[in-house]
């Protein structure tokens, strides 16, 4: 029978067990000490209602940089050309429409980044069902 006595394997199942569990716990203890500290930070910060409040912060300041960076370039061309840098009614009001819409666009987009990149975190990187339905999976 060589090997074959049911004591015997009881024993090794016991011992093998025991490693397994000694294993498991050992790695447990490895991934608390490692990795969780980083996985709290990350959720913390994607849970911060600030993150958001921020990028839709800078998407603002972006757009208004744009504009007036724009607005500049145009008044200085208009002046090589010999023409009166100032904006009559028609003008201001279709820039001023034009700068609404963009600082609406930046301001939405700034906010699905921020929901998508929240969503990835939580679902570990994989393709959400809002962003598949959005057609950015």
């Amino acid at each position: 029978m060589g090997g074959d006595d049911p004591e015997q394997r009881e024993s090794f199942d016991r011992v093998a067990a025991q490693q397994r569990a000694d294993l498991t716990r050992e790695q447990w203890s490895d991934y608390q000490k490692r990795y969780a500290p980083w996985e709290d930070k990350l959720i913390d910060f994607i849970d911060d209602p600030a993150v958001e409040q921020n990028a839709i912060r800078r998407a603002k300041e972006g757009v208004e940089s744009s504009y007036t960076s724009g607005l500049g370039q145009m008044q200085r061309n208009r002046s090589r050309l010999g023409e009166s840098s100032a904006l009559n009614a028609s003008e201001h009001r279709s820039l001023a429409l034009g700068k609404t819409a963009a600082m609406v666009q930046a301001t939405n987009d700034a906010a699905a980044y921020t929901a998508d990149r929240r969503e990835k975190v939580r679902t570990s990187g994989l393709s959400s069902a809002g962003a598949m339905s959005r057609g950015k999976g």
